[in-house]
């Protein structure tokens, strides 16, 4: 039997938790068995306003709580606590769709595929700003350049994968990087994921958007030296 979890990495987010819990609770019971919370040293009343919501609701959650490391290492922690056998990486910003984990999970269901990778169309009414919309394509082009291989957004948050697949994740690449470590590790193993059109709402920096240029570039820096060390298993 296929069962999900999913692994919501949390870091300063007392404003989108109560919806967040909410819109996971209406979904259809049965879509994923548990769904793992990490807060990753957050300095608001993130965890507190977690613990209200979750005694609202039907969802049967953990809360962990651990030093700021960023979301690999929130990640890393979150997968350890995993029971079922796919994992569904979630953001707790809210600017991806809850609703589409059905669309990610249905891929796994009716067996098109055992990884499913999320992917966002930058329009007008969905652009955080023409730099990181353009941005977003730098890396996912020079990711195919690299690898000579075709994944449309690789910094969408929503990944879909085997929970043994994401344990036996080596975690070398901090933070963000871990929307790369997780697709080149796939490609080592000659696993290509299969992807979906997801919707996004971006958030402003006001409102706690994180990720940074300098993030953008340690990103570049980090694919490319990793490609140039590494050979593809034969």
């Amino acid at each position: 039997m296929k069962t999900l979890a999913v692994i919501v990495p949390i870091y300063n987010e007392e404003r989108s938790i109560p919806r967040l819990v909410s819109e996971l609770n209406d979904l259809p019971q049965g879509t994923f068995t548990e769904v793992i919370f990490v807060n990753d040293g957050s300095l608001d009343n993130s965890v507190k306003v977690l613990e209200e919501a979750l005694s609202k609701s039907h969802l049967n959650a953990k809360v962990l709580s651990k030093e700021n490391g960023g979301k690999a290492s929130a990640i890393q922690v979150g997968v350890k606590e995993v029971t079922a056998n796919y994992s569904l990486i979630l953001d707790a910003d809210l600017e991806l769709a809850t609703t589409d984990i059905l669309k990610l999970w249905g891929v796994v269901l009716s067996g098109q595929s055992d990884t499913v990778f999320g992917y966002r169309s930058f329009l007008a009414q969905s652009s955080f700003t023409y730099r990181y919309a353009k941005g977003n394509h730098v890396i996912s082009n020079l990711y195919g350049l690299l690898f000579n291989e075709v994944i449309t957004d690789i910094m969408c948050g929503y990944k879909l994968v085997p929970t043994a697949m994401l344990k036996s994740l080596p975690f070398r690449f901090k933070k963000y990087a871990i929307e790369i470590e997780i697709p080149i590790h796939l490609w080592k193993a000659r696993i290509r994921p299969f992807e979906v059109q997801v919707q996004y709402a971006p958030r402003s920096r006001e409102d706690g958007k994180g990720i940074t240029v300098i993030d953008a570039i340690s990103i570049i820096s980090t694919m490319i030296f990793y490609r140039i060390l590494k050979v593809r298993r034969k």
